[in-house]
């Protein structure tokens, strides 16, 4: 909290120094999730256009500060090529780091040091080692055919992968497949640790865990989706199993039908995207069937994406919706906390109209949520930043008034703090910043009592004339921050003295 305030002051300095510069300074609100029912809120601005063609996986690399995406580039005459791209959203180097392979490329993964990535080819893993936005071919890992759309995940220290080869993409769903993983440069051998006969998608999580979820097709009506955990493999097996679970209750019928999957912050709970039910919520811990206490997406929106914020505050749910419905809700992770969600519709031929399968990941310390829409054909593609801090809770100075403004004496300002949606989660205070002349002093914090209201003491600079004050409120874990700036313009003595007699 202390470290917040610091930021709003010295942001409140230099605004302040503008503003008595001559400066002309606008004070904009910020969009946030209704205390009520919400409507969707468009996006403004496209985001930004990918050039791949198709789209199979995403992940964030938070040392390096990208986001990674893995498809394939259509050019005119027919041709395709696989490529990597890295999109920067902080830290240093080109903004966008790229790579081109044979197609079909998929899947995409990163060290945790995020100094090498992966990608997926039809005959091998694609290995590059990346350094400020540059990436430099390295030995390609060794992997089982592909013909099917490999996904990689980089969890407990190893890159795992799908492999399934077939004579056509419509045989995909009738070969053995497996989930291999690759050798270690510490020795650890490479093998496959589980056959399938379905297509399998693979999630990572907290401390080693990893998700194997078989997608439904004919020989599998109801698909049973893994849990386990990475070991270091010393009594011969590399996955600790930790439960398993069927979306029926007798192992048939409309079973699960995968879209996405992912881990909350501490791995307690696996929320998966499924295409009949919805968002399930599952124990990390065993796969057994939590409630779910999340509003859902709206009714006519199809599950496509759902993601866990790593810093534990927020949990988001992506969709395919048709006009203004929402296609993705940003909520608070905690489902305690009584808010409606952040709904956002993509509705617009030059910025996508739904959120992808898969398409949706959060930077590490949960600012920032990144979105991949497609068009309805799923041909052209976008990627979307949604600053999570919409979602706070609106917090304003109300009421705000003042007594006499004489210079040298006391002045008394009172107002009301007004707090939307839930309680504070800390009591709050208001920072103080005067300004007279060059002048810009820090005043002690002012207490804001339990109705909200406030009461501002100062004794006025000697000289009469203008004295700004910035009230300010640096927010906390639910309510955004706010300021008010308020104007005084102060006589001397004699001329209040002089008014006093008229």
């Amino acid at each position: 909290m202390k470290n917040t305030l610091g930021r709003v002051s010295r942001l409140t300095a230099v605004l302040l120094a503008g503003a008595l510069a001559g400066a002309t300074v606008t004070v904009t609100g910020t969009a946030s999730a209704a205390s009520g029912p919400a409507a969707a809120v468009v996006p403004s601005g496209p985001g930004s256009e990918l050039s791949a063609a198709s789209f199979t996986q995403m992940t964030v690399d938070d040392v390096s500060k990208r986001v990674w995406i893995a498809g394939d580039r259509v050019y005119p005459d027919g041709s395709r090529e696989g490529e990597l791209i890295g999109v920067l959203y902080g830290g240093a180097g080109p903004a966008v780091a790229s790579a081109g392979t044979a197609a079909p490329l998929s899947g995409v993964a990163v060290d945790p040091t995020g100094s090498k990535v992966y990608a997926g080819q039809s005959d091998h893993i694609a290995n590059y080692s990346h350094e400020n936005g540059a990436l430099y071919p390295l030995d390609p890992i060794p992997a089982p055919a592909d013909s099917c759309g490999r996904e990689l995940v980089h969890t407990g220290g190893r890159l795992f992968f799908t492999s399934r080869a077939a004579a056509s993409p419509e045989g995909c769903g009738d070969v053995l497949g497996s989930v291999g993983v690759a050798a270690t440069t510490e020795g650890d051998s490479a093998g496959e640790v589980m056959y399938s006969n379905a297509q399998v998608h693979l999630e990572g999580g907290p401390g080693g865990l990893l998700v194997t979820a078989p997608e439904r097709g004919p020989s599998a009506d109801d698909p049973d989706l893994g849990i386990y955990r990475v070991t270091d493999g010393a009594d011969g097996n590399l996955l600790e199993f930790l439960g398993e679970r069927r979306f029926t209750d007798d192992g048939t019928g409309p079973g699960m039908d995968f879209r996405d999957a992912d881990f909350s912050a501490d791995g307690s709970v696996l929320a998966v995207a499924d295409g009949v039910r919805g968002t399930v919520l599952l124990s990390g811990q065993d796969a057994r069937f939590l409630e779910n206490h999340y509003a859902p997406l709206p009714e006519g929106a199809a599950p496509t994406a759902v993601a866990f914020s790593p810093d534990g505050k927020w949990f988001a749910q992506g969709g395919a919706a048709s006009g203004d419905t929402a296609d993705l809700t940003l909520a608070f992770a905690d489902p305690s906390v009584e808010r409606q969600p952040l709904r956002i519709s993509f509705e617009d031929e030059d910025a996508g109209q739904r959120v992808v399968p898969r398409g949706m990941e959060f930077s590490g310390d949960g600012q920032q949520l990144f979105v991949v829409t497609s068009d309805q054909e799923g041909t052209e593609f976008w990627l979307h930043t949604i600053q999570t801090r919409e979602a706070l809770a609106p917090s304003s100075f109300v009421d705000v008034a003042h007594g006499p403004a004489v210079a040298g004496r006391l002045f008394r300002v009172t107002g009301r703090l007004e707090l939307d949606g839930p309680a504070p989660t800390e009591a709050p205070q208001i920072t103080v910043q005067r300004s007279a002349g060059p002048e810009i002093t820090d005043l002690p914090p002012v207490p804001v009592a339990e109705d909200g209201t406030f009461v501002l003491e100062d004794t006025l600079p000697d000289q009469a004339g203008d004295v700004f004050y910035v009230l300010g409120y640096a927010g906390d874990e639910v309510h955004h921050l706010t300021e008010h700036w308020l104007l005084v313009n102060t006589v001397d003595p004699s001329n209040a003295a002089t008014r006093g007699r008229r």
